[in-house]
C-alpha cells in the first residue's frame, strides 16, 4: 500500500464497471419500458428523485472521505481543512487511516438513520399526493416503503465505495459493482416477467447493495489491513477528524444542493404541475442523458484519485496532461451520445413496443447540449476540489435558486411545459458557470483552452497508438 497507480487493468475493470453501473438500465429498460404502465414508470422516476434528494444529506462526505483516503495512502500524515501536504516519501500513516474510515462509518450511520426518517415522513406526503393517495399504482405504499429502506442501506455502505475509490482500489470496486449490478438485472427482469409492476425494480433494488458491500469488504480487509487498523482510537481524534472532513464537506454538500436544483428539482416540481404520463417521459429523458453522462465521465472518475496523488507529488506537467485527455474524451463522447440519443432513440423506443416515449425533437436537443456543457464544467470543479479548494459554492447555490425560481414561473404563468424546464437551466448556466470553472483550471495552469485541447488530443492519440499496437501485438502472437 502507498504510492497510487492507475494500470491498465485498473483501467480495463474500471470502464466494466462502469459499463455495468450505467448499463444494468439500458439492459433493464427494454422490459421496464414494455412491461410497467406510463404512470408506474412516472412514479419510479418521481421515487428516484426524492431518494436523490434526501441523499443531498450526504452533504459532499462522500467526495471529502475518498479524498482524505487519497491523501493519506500518498504519504499524508496529517488532514489540512484547505490544501494538501506536500510529500515526496509514501509512509502511510496506519493511525490516521483507521481513524478516518472510523469516523466515516460513524457519518454514514447518521446519515441513513436521518435520510429514511424524512423519506418516511415528508417523502410518503409527497408520494401519496403524486400517486393520487396511492390509488394509480398497485402496491404504491409497499413499493415506497420498501424502496425507502433500500435507500437506507445504500446510503450506510457509501463509505466503502469511498474507501476503495480512495486508495486506487479501482478493480476491486468495480468487480463489486458488477456484481451487485448483475444481481440486480437477474432479479429485476425475473420478477419483471413474474408480473408484479414495479415491486419488481424495488426489489432488485433492496437486495443488490448487499453484494456490492460483501465483496467491498472481502477485497478491502484482508488480515494484515484488519491488524494494522487494529488501533486504539480515543473519541476526541474522531471528533477532531471530523471538524476537518466538515470543514469542506460543508462547502461540497451546499454545491451538491445546487447541483441538484439544477439538474434533478425539475424532476421534483412538475409533479405538482403535469401529469404522470408526461413525467416518465421527462424521466426516461434524464435517465438516458445520465447513462451517457457515467459513460462519458468513466475515464476521469477512474483517474480522479491520481489527480490529488499528482497534487500532493508536485507533478504538475503529468496532472495537465491527464486532465486535459480525460476531459477531452468525455466532451467527445458527450456529444456522440447525444446525437445517438436524439436521433436513434425514439426509433429504438418504437422497436422495443415502449409505452413511454421521448419528449419532442427541440426539448430533448436543448436539453442534450445544456447537460453537455454541465458535464464539462462539473469536471472542472473537480479538479478545483481535488486540490481540496471548493471555491465555486455560491455560485453553484444561486444558479440552483434561480433554476428553481423560474422553473416554477414558467410552469404556472406560461403553456411552455417541458419547453421551459429545460430552456431554464441551459440559460442561466450559461451566464456563468459554463465558463467559469474552465477558466479557474486554465489559470491555475497558465494554458490556454486551445492549448488545452491540444494537449487532451494529443494524449487521447497516444493512447489510442498505445491500444492498437497491443491488440496488433496479440493478435500476431
Amino acid at each position: 500500500m502507498g504510492k497510487i497507480e492507475i494500470t491498465k487493468k485498473d483501467i480495463l475493470w474500471g470502464y466494466a464497471g462502469q459499463f455495468f453501473m450505467i448499463g444494468s438500465g439500458l439492459f433493464t429498460l427494454p422490459v421496464i419500458l414494455r412491461m410497467l404502465t406510463s404512470e408506474e414508470i412516472g412514479m419510479n422516476y418521481l421515487m428516484l428523485t426524492v431518494s436523490t434528494m434526501v441523499s443531498l444529506l450526504d452533504f459532499g462526505f462522500s467526495s471529502q472521505f475518498g479524498l482524505n483516503f487519497t491523501l493519506v495512502h500518498s504519504g499524508a500524515q496529517r488532514l489540512l481543512k484547505e490544501g494538501v501536504e506536500h510529500r515526496k516519501d509514501v509512509t502511510v500513516n496506519y493511525h490516521l487511516l483507521s481513524v478516518l474510515i472510523k469516523t466515516a462509518k460513524m457519518v454514514y450511520h447518521r446519515l441513513s438513520i436521518l435520510c429514511a426518517a424524512i423519506m418516511l415522513t415528508a417523502g410518503t406526503a409527497y408520494i401519496y399526493n403524486v400517486t393520487e393517495g396511492f390509488t394509480n399504482v398497485n402496491h404504491s405504499l409497499g413499493i415506497w416503503v420498501l424502496f425507502t429502506v433500500s435507500t437506507y442501506f445504500n446510503i450506510y455502505f457509501t463509505y466503502y465505495s469511498s474507501l476503495l475509490r480512495g486508495v486506487g482500489y479501482i478493480a476491486q470496486i468495480s468487480k463489486a459493482e458488477i456484481l451487485s449490478k448483475s444481481t440486480y438485472i437477474i432479479i429485476c427482469i425475473s420478477l419483471l416477467y413474474c408480473n408484479i409492476g414495479l415491486l419488481a425494480v424495488v426489489i432488485a433494488n433492496f437486495i443488490s447493495p448487499f453484494v456490492q458491500r460483501w465483496y467491498c469488504y472481502r477485497s478491502y480487509y484482508t488480515d494484515e489491513i484488519k491488524e494494522k487498523l487494529s488501533q486504539n482510537i480515543d473519541k476526541s481524534e474522531i471528533r477532531e477528524t471530523f471538524n476537518t472532513i466538515w470543514y469542506n464537506a460543508k462547502r461540497r454538500g451546499v454545491n451538491m444542493l445546487g447541483s441538484y436544483m439544477v439538474n434533478k428539482s425539475s424532476m421534483f416540481i412538475i409533479g405538482f404541475f403535469l401529469p404522470l404520463s408526461v413525467i416518465g417521459s421527462y424521466g426516461l429523458l434524464l435517465q438516458l442523458t445520465s447513462i451517457l453522462g457515467g459513460i462519458s465521465q468513466a475515464l476521469f472518475n477512474i483517474y480522479y484519485p491520481k489527480f490529488a496523488n499528482l497534487r500532493v507529488e508536485g507533478k504538475t506537467d503529468e496532472l495537465l496532461r491527464l486532465m486535459a485527455s480525460t476531459i477531452q474524451l468525455s466532451l467527445i463522447v458527450m456529444i456522440t451520445g447525444s446525437l445517438v440519443i436524439i436521433y436513434c432513440a425514439p426509433p429504438i423506443l418504437e422497436l422495443v413496443g415502449s409505452r413511454t416515449h421521448l419528449p419532442s425533437l427541440l426539448v430533448c436537443s436543448i436539453y442534450c447540449i445544456s447537460i453537455t456543457l454541465e458535464g464539462n464544467h462539473s469536471l472542472f470543479s473537480m479538479l478545483i476540489s481535488s486540490n481540496n479548494e471548493v471555491p465555486y459554492v455560491k455560485s453553484s447555490l444561486l444558479s440552483g435558486g434561480a433554476i428553481i425560481l423560474f422553473t416554477v414561473a414558467v410552469l404556472y404563468f406560461t403553456k411552455f411545459e417541458l419547453l421551459g424546464v429545460v430552456l431554464v437551466p441551459f440559460v442561466v448556466q450559461a451566464a456563468y458557470n459554463n465558463w467559469r470553472w474552465p477558466k479557474w483550471i486554465l489559470d491555475e495552469f497558465h494554458v490556454s483552452y486551445p492549448k488545452f485541447v491540444y494537449l487532451g488530443t494529443v494524449e487521447i492519440v497516444k493512447g489510442g497508438n498505445r491500444i492498437l499496437s497491443y491488440v496488433e501485438n496479440k493478435i500476431w502472437k
